[in-house]
């Protein structure tokens, strides 16, 4: 940052009256304050004949003056500050559970011998059961993101609608009396002062650089953006009830009893139950467990932009910019 300085021109003008033949009304002002004014030009701002212009040049009653426009640019350094939105994008793993009925077929065969004669018994069932499994998924997420943004600016503009000051000064005459006058020579310009306004006049818009960002924020809460995805559900075994038994297929006049190990007569006694294989039924599915979420890319949303901060001093743009010089008499304008 660099203060800025006013800067002042303009000064006392020295003149002399100058004694040459022929009447002049105009004066001319070379940049370094030197010229000339001519009599006709003062007696016409006045009022003035040639001999009340005598009478105001013996009695020091004229009050030459310059006012000269001066501009100076300005800058001034500006921060602003903003925040931006993303949305975080992500998988999120899951399971679901499940229940699958199912059926088995079950074969009871009996025999024995009694009395030398084999007897054999046959019944068929059947059981319900039931199995558990379970699956795994997968679904898109998404949550909100923020983020800070900072960037570095300037602003430029001028004071005063222009950076616009005023410079006087007061022309100092010094007349000789040498046949007819026709006028003032201009000397210079001394004593110079200088009024300023304090104000610049800011040019629009403030001119930024590139945004500047912070760490994304990323504690939002994760939302399911996708449907479920899942695999084929992984069963464990069967859990089955009681078998419900048809009845035996015996020669007539036989009985499953026959064969009892209480009954002394029966020998051989053979028993096999065998098992078929589970008809799968139904599968109900359960409730999804979302688990955790795999964070993913973050798609950058739009920056809002927030306060802009101005930081004094406010610095001086090069040189200040003079205007034409402007010549008075008694505060009248030549």
């Amino acid at each position: 940052m660099h203060r800025m300085t006013k800067i002042a021109a303009g000064a006392v003008l020295a003149c002399a009256l100058v004694g040459t033949a022929g009447a002049a009304n105009a004066y001319t002002l070379a940049p370094n304050g030197t010229g000339f004014i001519g009599k006709g030009e003062v007696q016409t701002v006045l009022g003035m004949n040639n001999a009340a212009l005598q009478k105001a040049v013996d009695g020091h009653k004229l009050t030459f003056t310059s006012q000269q426009a001066i501009s100076q640019a300005v800058t001034q350094d500006a921060v602003q500050s903003g925040t931006q939105a993303g949305t975080q994008h992500g998988v999120q793993s899951g399971t679901q559970s499940a229940t699958q009925a199912g059926t088995q077929t079950v074969s009871w065969d009996l025999s024995c011998t009694i009395d030398n004669k084999n007897k054999q018994f046959h019944r068929e069932g059947t059981r319900d059961g039931v199995r558990t499994g379970t699956a795994v998924g997968s679904r898109t997420a998404e949550r909100d993101a923020t983020r800070t943004a900072s960037r570095d600016g300037e602003r430029t503009g001028t004071r005063s609608g222009v950076l616009s000051g005023v410079v006087d000064a007061a022309l100092n005459a010094d007349p000789r009396k040498t046949g007819q006058w026709t006028g003032f020579n201009v000397k210079g310009i001394t004593n110079p002062t200088t009024s300023m306004a304090e104000a610049p006049v800011w040019n629009e818009p403030t001119v930024f650089g590139d945004w500047e960002f912070g760490a994304w924020s990323e504690d939002g809460e994760w939302s399911g953006a996708g449907d479920w995805t899942f695999g084929g559900y992984v069963f464990g075994e069967y859990s089955f009830g009681d078998v419900e038994w048809g009845g035996w297929q015996a020669e007539p006049g036989e009985t499953p009893g026959d064969c009892d190990r209480g009954n002394d007569k029966a020998t051989n006694i053979v028993e096999r139950v065998s098992y078929g294989e589970p008809v799968d039924g139904e599968i109900t599915d359960g409730a999804i467990v979302p688990g955790a979420v795999a964070a993913g890319d973050i798609s950058e949303g739009d920056v809002t932009e927030g306060d802009i901060e101005y930081i004094d001093p406010v610095t001086s743009d090069g040189a200040p910019t003079y205007g034409a010089i402007a010549l008075f008499v008694n505060g009248k304008a030549l």
